[in-house]
């Protein structure tokens, strides 16, 4: 009798037993489960230096990541000023053209009936001296219709006059003599191949006279070049600034639109061009990185820089080394370690 209670005893112990060690596999279990589930944590490449935030990345991974570095060039460049471009209607001038050939075509028709009709009356008179062989009635008559066609001749050359004024107050004298000589400027402009800006200048920008060329930013973001027809006459409503005409080629530019222009300033600078390719954008700035030593790479924002065809001017920029290929990856990889960082601090 006394041995069952000892072999219960037995038992109790070894299902005691086995429910342990399945406890400890089943904790071993999903500690490896976890460790599996675990995001691998890859070593951070950047690091926090007197000079700036650094990204580290040797030989190897430049090549990997298709790294290319180069010395910037230099150049010299004037300052400019931003202006407004607005790009007018070639309409505007079509219409200029279309009441000054009227005008014109009237002048030319009074004077052609003033000059008929003295004639006419020159020949009368010289009848009427002649032993009275017409009527006084009929030279006073011939009298009174060349005073009228001589008032209809002035009248027409004062309304052409009226017309040419009011161009030059809005167009300026250039473009008038364009505009009434059908020049090849005009008919340019007319024909679409070009088109017309009013370019203004900030109020109190210190432009001595106006430059010979302008640039204007296009919708592609592109840069086109402008050349100079002549001051206007008229301010901008919107900038209160010395204002000038430039023609433009018309690819890529719509007639109707307000661009962004850059007019040449002062004495031409020295610095170094940062190109495109070199530049990436984030928070709203355009940036560069530098490399400082061969495998680091400090980030710099690209301030106080002039767009320029090849890229951005930087004035007084010495020819550093600077990322020409690859700094969007520098730039993923330091973003990178900003999240592991914060998430590591949660």
């Amino acid at each position: 009798m006394r041995k069952k209670p000892f072999i219960l005893t037995v038992i109790g112990l070894a299902v005691a037993g086995l429910a342990i060690w399945g406890f400890i596999e089943g904790r071993k279990e999903l500690t490896l489960e976890a460790e599996r589930e675990r995001p691998v944590q890859v070593p951070s490449r950047v690091l926090a230096e007197p000079d700036g935030i650094a990204v580290v990345f040797d030989a190897a991974t430049q090549k990997r990541a298709d790294i290319a570095v180069a010395p910037l060039r230099t150049a010299t460049r004037h300052g400019e000023v931003e202006a407004l471009a607005t790009i007018l209607l070639p309409q505007d001038l079509i219409d200029l053209r279309n009441t000054y050939v009227a005008a014109r075509t009237q002048v030319e028709r009074t004077r052609a009936t003033a000059q008929a009709s003295h004639r006419e009356y020159e020949r009368i008179k010289s009848l009427h001296g002649d032993e009275f062989n017409v009527s006084t009635k009929a030279l006073e008559a011939a009298q009174a219709q060349w005073q009228a066609d001589e008032a209809a001749a002035r009248g027409a050359a004062e309304a052409l006059l009226t017309v040419e004024r009011g161009a030059r107050q809005k167009w300026g004298g250039a473009l008038t003599a364009a505009v009434a000589g059908d020049a090849a400027r005009f008919r340019s402009v007319a024909e679409g191949r070009e088109v017309l800006l009013r370019v203004a200048a900030p109020a109190g920008a210190a432009l001595s006279k106006p430059s010979a060329t302008a640039r204007v930013v296009a919708g592609d973001g592109r840069l086109r070049s402008a050349t100079l027809v002549s001051p206007s006459p008229q301010a901008d409503p919107r900038i209160q600034g010395p204002t000038f005409f430039y023609t433009a080629s018309s690819e890529g530019l719509l007639p109707g639109t307000t661009l962004t222009a850059y007019l040449p300033i002062g004495a031409e600078r020295s610095g170094a061009i940062v190109p495109a390719d070199a530049v990436v954008w984030w928070q709203g700035k355009a940036w560069y990185y530098v490399q400082s030593v061969p495998d680091r790479f400090l980030r710099r924002e690209l301030a106080g820089a002039q767009p320029v065809d090849e890229g951005w001017f930087v004035p007084g920029m010495p020819s550093l080394n600077v990322v020409m290929r690859g700094a969007q990856t520098l730039l993923s990889e330091e973003l990178r370690s900003q999240i592991q960082v914060g998430e590591e601090n949660k």
